[in-house]
């Protein structure tokens, strides 16, 4: 037997200063060319800049009379919108080209100002704007950076100020297989980190600050959600942002130490996802489906193309959820398909990347509440509504739904009981507005699906006594 005895070479931790050295070298590839291709790395980017900006731009507070700062602004592409509302803009670059670019198309503008430097080293006074905007910015940041880069975020918003965030999640903007698009060499050294997008949403909802007069403040992440114009021209559903507030916390939340917002973003968090990955990467199906499937008379009347309002916060099993990609194909339906956990809502991403079906679309929201907000605010109306856990889950929402649903929509609910109690159901979703209402008992019907999904999937059943399908409609 030839035994080899293999050393390893120690593995070299590059320092601060040779990752920003290394990000600048990415990026000054492009100074050449200081357009709308090099802004967005993509061959093809004139088909998708119109649309990818109104996207972003479309889904910002407003912000007249404001203060803000654009940061990794390049050429300008959203400097130039947000300075015709905002009363004064920021808008900086590390890039020299990119500046003198964006100077030149927003000339006409008085109340920009342009600087030269890195988003890592920005120096901003504490409570000096109203609205932070980036675009593609943390995935050219070491974690370190990243941290820091957030919690001063948090520092120069006034209260109730907001921050945009938009970052590649878990793979570039063109997809792993556009390399033809890609204007990124395949075989050159890339420094980008494509993380998850779990971890954004945790470490947004995790950070604390206590100022001067011992206030402490946090950000309500009012939302996530993929950016439509990459899921339309890419089909890639990983293409995330998020609109955060800056709010008063609790006075008795702990203010996390930074090593310890660190570890969890660098470790913690990545782990934790991984597993949820192993457990729910390659999951068809869902165990509600028959049970969905056979509440038929409620959404078989639905117009084509139906829109259908979906909300699964998985509170007591991550397996019970509503098979958003089943009821687009079932009825031919668009679905916004509502995740209430992070790391689910990752898994979620991940599975719509993969079945390519562009009638779904998830999001994530902290509360349900949020998500109503979300779509009052754009004045949309669903027609119909799907949800598990819903009643167990939230005790003011009911009469809310009714905001998002047009008239006579179908609402749908699988819930996990002690016991049913048609007439206190009956009660309450009458008094909520609703009608038509019927209640079944499918205790039988899940629990006989779930020893098979059980044996198919090795997951832990939930402690359940009964299971209820509730049908009504507005």
């Amino acid at each position: 037997t030839l035994v080899v005895s293999v050393t390893m070479a120690p593995t070299t931790v590059p320092t601060s200063n040779e990752l920003r050295t290394s990000f600048k070298s990415f990026w000054d590839k492009y100074s050449d060319r200081p357009d709308i291709g090099a802004m967005m790395l993509n061959n093809n980017a004139e088909e998708l800049e119109e649309a990818d900006r109104h996207d972003i731009l479309s889904s910002l507070p407003c912000i007249k009379g404001k203060d803000a700062v654009d940061i990794g602004a390049g050429i300008g592409r959203f400097t130039t919108v947000l300075a015709q509302t905002a009363r004064h803009v920021l808008t900086t670059d590390f890039i020299d080209e990119f500046i003198r670019k964006n100077k030149e198309n927003n000339s006409h503008l008085p109340n920009v100002d342009y600087a030269v430097g890195d988003a890592v080293n920005l120096q901003l006074k504490d409570l000096s704007v109203d609205f932070v905007f980036t675009n593609w910015i943390m995935m050219y940041m070491s974690d370190t950076e990243t941290v820091q880069f957030i919690l001063k975020c948090l520092s120069w918003l006034r209260p109730n100020g907001h921050a945009h965030l938009r970052e590649s999640c878990s793979e570039p903007s063109t997809g792993r297989k556009a390399a033809s698009v890609s204007m990124h060499d395949a075989n050159a050294s890339n420094p980008t980190s494509y993380r998850f997008s779990s971890l954004y949403i945790n470490l947004l909802r995790s950070v604390r600050m206590r100022d001067e007069k011992g206030e402490t403040w946090k950000f309500n992440v009012l939302w996530s959600a993929s950016v439509p114009t990459y899921i339309k021209r890419m089909s890639n559903w990983r293409q995330v942002h998020w609109l955060v507030e800056k709010v008063a916390a609790d006075k008795d939340d702990v203010v996390p130490s930074f090593d310890d917002l660190l570890e969890k973003f660098s470790k913690t968090w990545n782990e934790e996802q991984k597993e949820w990955d192993s457990l729910l990467d390659g999951e068809e199906e869902a165990f509600t489906d028959k049970t969905v499937l056979s509440s038929l008379s409620s959404l078989s009347s639905l117009s084509d193309p139906a829109g259908i309002f979906v909300y699964t916060p998985r509170r007591i099993s991550p397996h019970l959820h509503i098979n958003s990609h089943l009821l687009a194909e079932k009825y031919s339906a668009n679905i916004w398909n509502v995740e209430a956990e992070p790391y689910y809502y990752r898994t979620s991403l991940t599975k719509a990347n993969t079945r390519k079906d562009q009638r779904v679309r998830f999001a994530w929201h902290p509360k349900f509440s949020q998500s109503i907000d979300y779509w009052s605010e754009k004045q949309a109306k669903f027609d119909a509504f799907v949800s598990t856990e819903f009643l167990t889950e939230n005790e003011e929402d009911l009469t809310s739904v009714k905001r998002i649903l047009n008239e006579d929509a179908p609402v749908v609910l699988i819930e996990p009981l002690d016991k049913i109690d048609e007439e206190a159901i009956t009660k309450r979703l009458s008094t909520a507005g609703l009608k038509n209402i019927r209640v079944r008992d499918v205790t039988d019907d899940i629990s006989s699906t779930l020893d098979s999904f059980n044996l198919k999937y090795n997951i832990t059943k939930p402690s359940v006594y009964r299971w209820a399908l509730i049908e009504a409609s507005v």
